[in-house]
């Protein structure tokens, strides 16, 4: 008597429905994949979203960038009102490959840190599955990406978004971007709903995919929160 043929493998169109319903049987059955197709799927359905909303995301970089080059200048008085603008024309510039560029760079890096920290933790996981975890945790990305593309269609000034915050489902929303502390902001953004919500799948995938007990699980992926955290912080100091 043969043996039944095995079930098909529900394909990567059902991999992005249950990541919304039941995200742990995504990661447990992708444990064993290397993630290049939801790593590249995911990659260019941000970069498309953050290209469609760059009226809202080119004036938050420019004025970002505004600010950094002039606390730039104030270290070194040497640097000309001309390098200043010079600088700020370039970063301009660059702003729509940074845009296309940066969800795949995120990917790896954020794929790069879920391995990181779940070795340690005793994770179950490869390079490779990393890199699948970090894909399909940040599928919640494209939700807030479309909510930022939503409030665009409803910003009559663009010239008054000056920090991501205004934008995020954080509680850095009701601050006034314009004056509140850069460091505040960035530690209020990481308790964004998005944010979050990724972090939350990390765990879910470090338990599932990464055979991780459950306290465990919850610990490793508050840390890979904890260095995200480190690095935006970090960032914001740097910019004054």
């Amino acid at each position: 008597m043969m043996p039944p043929a095995p079930a098909d493998q529900p394909g990567l169109v059902e991999d992005f429905v249950d990541i919304f319903a039941a995200p742990a049987k995504v990661f447990a059955r992708r444990a064993k994949e290397g993630g290049a197709a939801a790593f590249f799927a995911v990659a260019i359905a941000l970069a498309a979203i953050l290209y469609s909303g760059k009226n809202v995301m080119e004036p938050i970089m420019e004025a970002q960038t505004t600010k950094a080059m002039a606390a730039a200048q104030a270290k070194n008085p040497a640097m000309t009102a001309e390098q200043v603008q010079a600088g700020i024309a370039m970063q301009k510039k660059l702003m729509p490959v940074f845009m296309v560029i940066g969800a795949p760079l995120t990917l790896f890096v954020v794929g790069l840190l879920v391995w990181a920290v779940g070795k340690p933790f005793g994770a179950a996981i490869t390079f490779g599955s990393s890199m699948m975890i970090a894909a399909f945790a940040y599928v919640p990305r494209i939700i807030g990406g479309v909510i930022i593309d939503i409030q665009g269609l409803l910003t009559n000034d663009f010239s008054t978004l000056v920090n991501p915050s205004q934008v995020s489902l954080s509680p850095a929303r009701f601050l006034d971007a314009a004056t509140a502390n850069a460091t505040v902001l960035a530690l209020l953004l990481r308790f964004d709903l998005i944010t979050i919500w990724v972090t939350v799948l990390i765990g879910v995938a470090y338990a599932s995919a990464g055979k991780m007990p459950r306290g465990r699980a919850i610990v490793a992926a508050s840390v890979v929160w904890l260095v995200g955290t480190l690095f935006a912080l970090w960032g914001a100091l740097r910019s004054g």
